[in-house]
Parts: structure tokens; sequence; C-alpha cells
């Protein structure tokens, strides 16, 4: 048996403006992606000696240790692709909240591809994982880089790394999750949007800092922009709804002034925070 221990990190969106909807439903955007130090850890093992099999638990979170789970279907298509007959077992310790915004799923499938790629002695290159990425979820292909951040564009798949100051950003999640079909399935798009041709140091400026799904979700689920107007008036230089949603991320200039923000809320208002800092 050969196994492997990995840390499965989150992300925010700096940004996420949709440019148009295609004729098969899908949204093309443009967004930025952080990853952040929050993690799921995944413990991942194989035996050759074991028939064909995906065993996947999740401590804590029974309704997710099936099939249905991203993790449990890449090990099954990486399975299908490689021709291999192993036995997969899995155990995810999640830390991530699931649901809000922050690519929990996405980075646990990204992880388990990675892992069994270098398990089985690297039957395939980085552009091969991609791909495999692309027909896991959106997200996932942004999980497979190494780097920290990327913009991306099409459906979130064409990638190009960027470098992004360090930052600190207090996470508040509200307590419920939002379905991101939901959330661009309701999406309007309200005429021609500007020009998206930035340099990178125009694009981390946080004036540029803008969710378009935010008006949907929050006509919903007015608790958000609560949370961010809650946020800007705690000393937050931006604040915007992360991904789909729930989570609302908080961007501060030090750790200590976010941590007086979490401070604040979890006093005053009994919301769930965390804050981290981006990789």
């Amino acid at each position: 048996m050969s196994s492997l221990s990995l840390l499965a990190p989150a992300k925010i969106n700096l940004f996420l403006l949709i440019k148009e909807r295609r004729s098969d439903g899908y949204h093309l955007i443009f967004t930025m992606l952080q990853k952040i130090s929050l993690w799921d850890k995944i413990e991942l093992s194989i035996d050759k000696g074991e028939k064909r099999g995906i065993s996947l638990e999740c401590p804590g979170n029974k309704s997710i240790s099936g099939p249905e789970n991203l993790a449990y279907q890449a090990a099954e298509l990486f399975l299908e692709k490689a021709g291999l007959d192993l036995a997969v077992k899995i155990i995810l310790r999640k830390k991530i909240p699931i649901g809000g915004g922050l690519g929990g799923g996405s980075s646990d499938a990204a992880s388990v591809l990675k892992g069994l790629n270098e398990l089985a002695d690297l039957p395939f290159n980085g552009a091969s994982l991609h791909l495999f990425g692309c027909s896991l979820g959106a997200d996932v292909p942004f999980f497979l880089l190494e780097a920290p951040a990327a913009v991306g564009r099409g459906t979130g798949t064409e990638l190009e790394v960027v470098s992004v100051p360090h930052g600190w950003y207090l996470l508040v999640y509200p307590g419920f999750s939002v379905s991101t079909r939901w959330a661009y399935e309701n999406y309007v798009l309200t005429g021609q949007d500007q020009d998206t041709i930035f340099d990178a140091e125009e694009i981390i400026q946080t004036a540029m800092w803008r969710n378009d799904l935010e008006r949907v979700i929050t006509a919903r689920y007015p608790e958000i922009g609560r949370i961010k107007d809650e946020l800007m008036a705690l000393g937050a230089d931006a604040a915007l709804m992360s991904g789909s949603g729930s989570t609302v991320v908080g961007s501060f200039l030090s750790q200590e002034a976010a941590h007086r923000a979490a401070s604040s809320l979890q006093v005053n208002r009994g919301l769930h925070t965390l804050l981290v800092e981006s990789l």
C-alpha cells in the first residue's frame, strides 16, 4: 500500500465579472482566484493488491461521503483514464465550509488527481490533468496549478498566473450555503460590460473588487449585503462575496485590524469568522 497526506487549500475570488451566457447555459467570466491559508486535509492511499474500488470517508460529514463527492469523482475519472485496477481510499477532513464559495470541493478533487498521479508514478502530464480537471468543474484546473493566484477567463478554466501582493482576509460565513447552479441560472445580464483588458497592477487595486453575482444573491439573501456593509464599517479596504457565495471576504491592511473586526462580528453578531492570509 502507498499513501500520501495532502493539504487542499481554499480560494477566494478577488473579483468576478460575468461577460456573457453561452447557448449551452454556461457563462463566460473574468475572475481572479487567490489561494488562502485554509485547508481541507486528505489522506490518500492505493493498494494494488486489492480489487478496484473507491472508498471515501469524511469524518463528521457522512452526507458527503459518497459518489456525489467531487473527490470521489476525481478518483473514479483517474482510474478510468489510466486504465488502472487499484483500490483507492480517501479520508477527507473538511475545514473549508461546504457551499461557501471557497472552492473546497474543487480543491479536494484537484488534490486527489495530483496525489493519485504521484502514487501511480506520474502517468499523466500537466496538460492531461488540466483536461481532467475541466471535466470535473470550472475551479478544479486552478487548484491543479502550483501558483497561488491566477486570472481565469472563459468558463474560468483559461488561466493566466499573476503575482498578487500578500493580503490579510477575514472570511465571514453567514451560516447558510448558496447553490452555484441557482446563482448562475438566476443571473440576468444587464447589457454590455466594460472592456476587461487590465494589466496586473490595475487588476489588484481594491477599486476593481466586484462580484456580479452579488446582485442576484443579495436580493434573496440580504444578510450577505449586511455583512459587507459591516466589514467596511469595521475598517476593511474592500469587501465582496467570494464566488457564488455565501462567504463574504473583507480585505484588511494588517492582521491586527482583521482580528479586531473578527472579534466585533463574533461578539455582536455571533457570526462565524476565519482570519486567513494569501498563500
